[in-house]
């Protein structure tokens, strides 16, 4: 389904009700806790917080919860990655979707996990059913008849439910105007009316482990150019643990290398349209490796030949004809055609501004096929994940590989830098030409 038309940063505030039976003091018996709770998302990044408040005791801290791409987490102050805790009577799993914006937002992220059929139960044949898989529990959901509408039309959300001691049950969620409504069992666990979304600078969730996380999306703000001399900028990525290289020419520029999804890339152009102001005249990626070959179909977008050795072209051919019908990116709603140019041996590129060279090595050891970039003005070249150099040690596998093609090409060398990775223990990311040419000789 296509992302949102405009994303933007919003919280909700709300006010109600939570229950808590877990330490009753006679059968049947709960308390109710008067709450606040706050439910902030960045629609651009999938991000959001979840917190809520006890409105009688404010010496007490707020109990918070982080949302990112559809999962739903607890942090410490290092960031880490906690199992998320109930709060009262209310799972995990049901904040999650506590709030009738996080459901559209989880369409967005994670359409494949909706599974519509056009008829479905509650007393209306024509009602759409869903089936709703989210942080481990699946819930079932109707909506109204156009089930092309996604959330905007569901109005219930209803789960199975086990409780350890007293068996199985079942809870749902009703979308009621402005107010939330949970029911376990039929009794009334929560309810917290919303005043209407307004707009916020963004959300950022702690690191956690990203492992968990459906995709990587990196924030625009990490999209920062460090000029390097001789027309070549690199961007850093923390989160991707990589980098990304822009070649400016006088009236256009090279990019090299990409960012795992076209998610990520389309971000990437939008800084590279703000930085720089010119268009993107060439895309080429070292090798065909997941991280690396994700910003084709960004890139094809914004009318860039894409470069590729002869054996990737099918590949990338592949990718840019995929469907994207889950989750739409500006390619698939494109009408411009693609370029492709494979590149047998190399490809040479000059204006007074930046001299580039784009070699084909063919003895990587790491794919068949294997694009590194050299710039002869500032004897620079770039590595790709080709080299792996520890300072007093020497290079072996396929950094020695490397070292050994760079002098076999005859290229003179001042300085490396690598894609990825930009953090490894022991190693470093950007290397002179003497400590590479050292550490090919050493035993």
């Amino acid at each position: 389904m296509p992302r949102a038309e405009a994303p933007q940063a919003w919280e909700a505030i709300g006010e109600g009700t939570i229950t808590d039976s877990t330490h009753p003091n006679r059968p049947g018996d709960f308390r109710t806790y008067n709450v606040r709770v706050r439910v902030a998302l960045d629609e651009q990044t999938g991000e959001g917080e979840i917190t809520i408040s006890n409105k009688e005791r404010a010496d007490l801290p707020p109990d918070r919860y982080f949302w990112r791409r559809g999962r739903v987490f607890q942090s410490n102050d290092a960031g880490d990655d906690l199992p998320p805790e109930s709060v009262g009577d209310l799972s995990p799993a049901t904040l999650a979707m506590v709030h009738p914006g996080l459901l559209a937002a989880y369409w967005r992220e994670r359409p494949e996990n909706f599974n519509a059929e056009v008829t479905g139960p509650r007393n209306d044949i024509k009602t759409t059913h869903y089936l709703i898989a989210s942080n481990d529990v699946l819930w079932r959901a109707w909506s109204g008849q156009n089930y092309l509408q996604g959330p905007r039309e569901i109005t219930f959300l209803w789960r199975r439910f086990h409780h350890d001691v007293m068996g199985s049950t079942y809870e749902n969620i009703d979308y009621d105007g402005t107010t939330v409504l949970v029911r376990r069992a039929g009794v009334i666990v929560s309810k917290l009316t919303f005043a209407d979304p307004k707009p916020i600078e963004r959300i950022r969730t702690p690191k956690g482990d990203p492992k968990r996380d459906a995709a990587m999306v990196i924030p625009p703000e990490e999209f920062v150019f460090r000029d390097l001399g001789g027309g070549l900028f690199a961007c850093e990525l923390a989160r991707a643990n990589a980098r990304v290289f822009v070649i400016e020419f006088e009236d256009h520029l090279l990019v090299f290398e990409g960012v795992y999804t076209t998610r990520n890339a389309e971000t990437l152009a939008a800084a590279v349209r703000e930085r720089f102001k010119k268009p993107v005249k060439f895309f080429a990626f070292s090798h065909i490796h997941g991280q690396y070959v994700g910003g084709a179909r960004a890139w094809a977008h914004e009318g860039a030949t894409i470069l590729v050795p002869p054996t990737s072209a099918p590949l990338v051919t592949e990718v840019l004809s995929a469907p994207f019908d889950l989750r739409s990116d500006a390619w698939s709603l494109a009408s411009n055609a693609s370029s492709v140019e494979p590149i047998a041996e190399k490809w040479a590129h000059q204006d007074a501004s930046a001299s580039v060279v784009i070699i084909n090595d063919k003895e990587s050891d790491h794919t068949d096929e294997y694009f590194v970039v050299y710039l002869p003005r500032t004897k620079t070249i770039l590595t790709g994940d080709l080299l792996f150099y520890r300072p007093g040690k020497a290079l072996t596998g396929r950094s020695l590989t490397l070292a050994s093609y760079i002098e076999k090409k005859g290229l003179a060398v001042d300085r490396c830098i690598t894609t990825w990775p930009l953090e490894w223990p022991g190693v470093k990311n950007e290397v002179t030409g003497e400590e590479l040419r050292a550490a090919a000789k050493a035993k």
